[in-house]
């Protein structure tokens, strides 16, 4: 495949990821970043690792070659533009992702709202909805990742309206050469409507206990009103007709609560929950609030009341 320009719009961790596999990949590849990390990247570079669930190093100090800028030409032109941002970020960020010339924006982020407000003002056919599949953190400059298997979270992509694009099996080639495990979604709204459902009442439930996994995974109090979140959640995907996917989710509306808070227990008592959950959820507790603000709002927008995910969320941003 020939070399694609591709453009980071935001170079945190996720960007940071992205940008530096697909240039590793043969792309050329440019990020876009502000404040400390701009200071940091033309300092000293983009650098990666690769690290396991136990934050041990897997590979050498990977160095990808980027450019860096710190604005965005309305006039250069990229192949795919991948928008790193947090939710709330983007509503602000789109007049400036409109004065681009660039066809195809992959918005790596949910958003309980749909996607009519970003091609309201990026214009239709330009937005391509995505979702990542991999974490990690910055440590002293340094981007330590992981990617998450297929079976757990692959990165997951789709056209709003469903079809098999040119443009969407291109970037699904290009993210697999550069070593993501990808799937493609017919039904991207209700994969990341149902996403929402699942992670709102875990992070709320991090929150609510003070911020850490493992002190969490032993409080039952707050590990029963989570897995009570979780049924009641997806019973609202499922009703509202939204439809849960994938399908295999809905079993868990049927699964006892007091087994569902033993996974929970397991899974947060666990280094895996430390890479992919904790620093994720902490780093962007503005992002989960957003996003459960309005999972909580689409519910009461179609009728259907969440008593007991509003239980779990701080008062400040709750109903």
């Amino acid at each position: 495949m020939a070399a694609r320009r591709i453009l980071i719009f935001g170079a945190g961790v996720i960007g940071s990821i992205y940008g530096g596999l697909l240039a590793l990949g043969g792309s050329e590849v440019t990020l876009l970043a502000r404040g400390r990390r701009l200071e940091e990247l033309r300092r000293d570079g983009l650098r990666l690792q690769r690290t396991d669930v136990t934050g041990a190093s897997m590979t050498s100090l990977l160095k990808p070659s980027v450019r860096v800028i710190d604005h965005l030409d309305a006039e250069e032109v990229y192949d795919y533009v991948f928008v790193c941002l947090r939710a709330e970020q983007v509503m602000s960020a789109l007049p400036l992702l409109a004065s681009n010339r660039s066809k195809t924006f992959v918005f790596m982020v949910n958003n309980a709202r749909g996607y009519d407000l970003w091609e309201e003002v990026l214009g239709k056919g330009r937005v391509l909805p995505a979702f990542p599949g991999a974490g990690g953190e910055i440590r002293e400059g340094v981007v330590c990742y992981g990617l998450t298997k297929k079976m757990v979270q692959p990165t997951v992509l789709g056209e709003i309206r469903g079809e098999r694009s040119v443009r969407m099996k291109k970037l699904r080639k290009l993210l697999d050469g550069a070593g993501f495990a990808t799937e493609i979604r017919r039904d991207m709204d209700a994969w990341q409507k149902t996403h929402l459902a699942l992670v709102c009442p875990l992070a709320c439930a991090l929150y609510l206990d003070g911020g850490d996994n493992r002190t969490l995974a032993r409080n039952t109090t707050v590990l029963t009103l989570a897995a009570k979140a979780l049924k009641e959640t997806l019973a609202f995907i499922r009703q509202s007709g939204i439809g849960i996917r994938p399908k295999r989710f809905g079993l868990i509306r049927f699964v006892p609560v007091w087994m569902i808070r033993a996974v929970l227990a397991c899974l947060f008592d666990s280094r895996w929950a430390e890479t992919f959950v904790l620093g994720h959820s902490l780093n962007a507790r503005g992002e989960m609030e957003h996003l459960t603000q309005e999972l909580l709002t689409l519910a009461e927008q179609r009728g259907f009341d969440l008593p007991v995910l509003r239980q779990l969320t701080p008062s400040r941003f709750g109903h």
